[in-house]
């Protein structure tokens, strides 16, 4: 958890101080955004299993002995 919170912090912070950095992931998710809506309802289906296979693949990850 606490590696979770520091990465949020830090790209945070990246993002704070770099306006060229911000404005290149805000066109990146603007495309991304356009693409899901040119394609949809299939791209819509994607990213929701997308989604379920990334919380699966971390639930079954945690759980496994070490």
């Amino acid at each position: 958890m606490a590696r979770a919170l520091g990465l949020f912090g830090m790209t945070g912070g990246f993002l704070v101080i770099s306006p060229q950095l911000r404005q290149t992931l805000a066109d990146g998710v603007t495309g991304t955004l356009g693409l899901a809506q040119q394609y949809s309802p299939y791209s819509y289906v994607a990213v929701v299993l997308a989604i379920f296979g990334g919380v699966s693949m971390v639930l079954v990850s945690g759980s496994s002995p070490r």
